[in-house]
């Protein structure tokens, strides 16, 4: 439908047909206009009812739709978003996407001035080690000493924070800046060589591009009048200066969160962003939602003791709008395998007496966890998920079939090249292909433009060449096809190839690998009925900013099983959390630092939170960790959520292990505590490969015992004592 400016006016903000059943804090978010504005709006409080009914408001009042930017940070969120305005009848145009899709769309809009090329590949981190090996390969980096996996995390601490390798190289003082600074290097020159950017690289080339380009800035500032950035505690430093950027003109940025929901730390969240706000836009209004629509008073109550803990927040109430009518129970379980029976048990029993189990959650600090929980359900018939949907992504032959893919749309990937000529059998060896290498290397170009200029290479035999320049052929036709509806394409692909046929002929050892590939054309078939003007280009961009969360199906009804971190923005009427124990929540890390623990509980209260009417938290006594098993530490957020020793017998074993009358002598009985503990706290320690370090802590489990150790080199380290060899060290 056509957009038709309506009469401008201030009081369209406050149209009763936007603020019915809004309360008064959110009906004063959603009136105002211009300037900046600071939303703390605490869990469950109907953020994203505010977020929309203000992008309806705005339109009514006279903004165009397409001079509205709103930015979340997954995509199921800007989909619901989405959803929302469009069922509130208003007029369409407004962008609602996460920071990284707005920043492929910018980028690719403004690639000349970006200095790149419009049609980039976007690498995912397999791509990306994949990348970096080769380059410390061809550069004599050692692999061992410096492990890809720190590498690459060093180098994506350095884009969030917008250094490039050039400022790494100038600050670097120590073997390792030094050696990080080369891989850097090394590794964003082979990704330019491929005509692809990682996830950090949209950020990075986008803030640069605000920077150092006045006239884009001005003219997105211009397009993009009102702003607003939702989950704002979760913003790195290059997605700050990308808001602050869009903003600098006009200065029309609404931004919501809660610092006590950043959890994202450990990728480059900076919670600063938005403690800082007010001191960033010093005209800022601050609207606070307090009230909460989702979980029971006592639910509330609880989760608002263990975030009182945190010192860097911003005070308010969680007040609750439901009547007292929920559960809460703590468990302490024998180990790791009683822990995942009683969950199981406890939400039959849920079943039984009429809960959904679509509606029931259960949540854990590592992947690892669910093992136990999966066995358990299996064994009992209990329906569930595991939201871990990048996975799908990583089987082999969906990675093949976009390997072909990706190659298409982008000439110069040369990862993608390698893919598709490695995915099934084509008569195209190692050796051809490193020749193949060697010749784009000498002469800069592509492996795709060498393999069409196979037949000049002396060095690979002329039956090799023939199968490169047969495969640079069939690419070529494929290129020539890309355009239109992308699932139809992605079958001819699929079987044009002959990677269906090694399929189907048993080459693969998945036997599902057939119908795998067959759900990924499922997915894009829904792609083709949604989007305006279908792409590959544009299809490949949205696989890979896929993410975990985006994994949950809510209407799957089965129990889902996910991550703390997956489940943020997501909500249960029942919920399970496993694994209160030191060393898990909170994580080993956090014994690092303050702000380490204080994100561990903000990570804790995020679990919480979830919960609408049930809520259980469990620990075990013991549990199997690398292969040994071991007593546990409870976690010191149990006893800040008011829990003690005595509420289930006795959390600290006294002399002989406290036991249940129907637990086993066996293996517990076998942990028996020395006289003396071997090592203390902050004693100085020696290790012959880690060297010297300070005991942090000591488990006395007799001959099981563990000794935690934070050694010179910053590594800290769970040792097994009768393994690890420590001597005392002189001060």
């Amino acid at each position: 439908m056509p957009y038709h400016t309506p009469i401008p006016g201030e009081d369209a903000l406050t149209d009763v047909s936007f603020t019915n059943g809004l309360t008064d804090s959110q009906k004063k978010a959603v009136a105002h206009k211009d300037g900046p504005l600071l939303v703390l709006a605490g869990p469950g409080s109907g953020k994203t009812r505010v977020i929309t009914c203000r992008v309806a408001a705005l339109v009514r009042a006279g903004v165009r739709p397409w001079n509205i930017c709103a930015i979340t940070f997954t995509n199921k969120a800007a989909d619901e978003m989405r959803r929302r305005v469009e069922s509130m009848q208003i007029p369409s145009g407004a962008h609602i996407s996460t920071f990284h899709s707005l920043c492929v769309r910018l980028l690719r809009r403004y690639a000349q001035a970006a200095g790149i090329r419009a049609d980039f590949s976007i690498y995912d981190e397999d791509d990306q080690k994949h990348l970096l090996r080769q380059v410390l390969k061809s550069a004599d980096v050692d692999a061992e000493r410096f492990p890809p996996a720190r590498l690459l995390g060093g180098i994506s601490r350095c884009k969030n924070d917008l250094e490039d390798h050039v400022a790494v190289a100038a600050r670097a003082d120590d073997y390792y800046t030094k050696a990080l600074a080369k891989a850097y290097r090394l590794y964003q020159q082979a990704l330019d060589a491929n005509n692809a950017l990682d996830f950090d690289d949209l950020l990075l080339r986008t803030a640069f591009l605000l920077r150092d380009r006045p006239e884009v800035r001005r003219e997105l500032g211009e397009k993009f009048r009102y702003l607003l950035v939702d989950e704002y505690q979760d913003t790195n430093h290059a997605q700050y200066e990308i808001a602050r950027g869009l903003a600098l003109d006009h200065g029309n940025l609404c931004v919501t969160g809660d610092p006590d929901q950043s959890i994202y730390r450990w990728r480059g969240a900076d919670i600063g962003n938005i403690l800082a706000f007010e001191r960033d836009w010093p005209n800022a209004v601050v609207i606070r939602l307090e009230e909460n629509f989702r979980s029971r008073p006592q639910i509330l109550a609880l989760a608002d003791e263990l975030i009182a803990n945190n010192r860097r927040r911003k005070q308010k109430k969680l007040i609750p709008t439901r009547p007292d009518a929920g559960r809460i129970e703590f468990h302490t379980a024998r180990d790791e395998s009683d822990e995942a029976c009683f969950v199981a048990e406890q939400i039959r029993r849920l079943i039984g007496q009429g809960a959904t189990a679509g509606d029931i959650a259960v949540f854990y600090r590592i992947n690892a966890m669910s093992r136990a929980i999966e066995e358990a359900f299996i064994t009992r018939q209990i329906p569930y998920q595991v939201v871990r949907g990048v996975e799908f992504y990583a089987r082999k032959e969906i990675r093949d079939v976009l390997g072909y893919l990706r190659l298409i749309a982008n000439p110069k990937d040369d990862v993608a090249f390698a893919r598709a000529v490695n995915s099934h059998s084509q008569g195209i060896g190692k050796t051809t292909l490193e020749r193949l290498a060697i010749y784009a290397g000498d002469h800069n170009i592509s492996l795709d433009q060498a393999a069409r200029e196979a037949r000049n290479i002396p060095a690979i035999a002329a039956a090799a060449q023939q199968k490169l320049a047969a495969f640079a052929a069939l690419i070529e036709k494929f290129r020539r096809a890309a355009e239109g509806p992308v699932a139809p394409f992605i079958k001819t692909v699929f079987e044009e190839s002959g990677y269906a046929r090694s399929l189907e002929d048993g080459t693969a050892k998945d036997d599902n690998a057939v119908e795998n590939v067959g759900e990924l054309i499922s997915a894009a078939a829904e792609y083709d009925k949604t989007a305006e003007s279908p792409s590959l280009l544009d299809w490949l961009q949205e696989i890979a900013l896929y993410s975990d969360t985006d994994a949950y199906d809510a209407e799957s009804g089965r129990v889902s099983l996910m991550t703390l971190h997956a489940a943020k923005g997501l909500e249960f009427g029942s919920v399970f959390i496993i694994g209160l124990e030191e060393g898990i929540l909170p994580h080993e890390r956090a014994r690092d630092g303050t702000d380490d623990l204080e994100e561990e509980r903000r990570l804790c209260f995020v679990g919480i939170t979830r919960a609408r009417d049930n809520l259980t938290i469990t620990r075990a006594r013991y549990r199997t960790i690398r292969g040994q098993f071991l007593a546990t530490i409870p976690s010191q957020f149990l006893f800040e959520l008011g829990r003690s020793e005595q509420d289930d017998g006795g959390w600290q074993d006294d002399g002989e292990e406290q036991q249940d009358a129907e637990e086993p002598d066996e293996p517990i009985a076998a942990h028996r505590r020395r006289s003396a503990p071997v090592f203390r706290v902050n004693d100085v320690v020696r290790h012959g490969i880690f060297g010297r370090g300070r005991v942090k802590q000591y488990l006395d489990l007799g001959d099981d015992s563990v000794v935690t150790v934070r050694f010179d080199s910053g590594q800290t380290k769970s040792l097994a004592l009768k393994y690890a060899k420590l001597e005392k060290a002189k001060i």
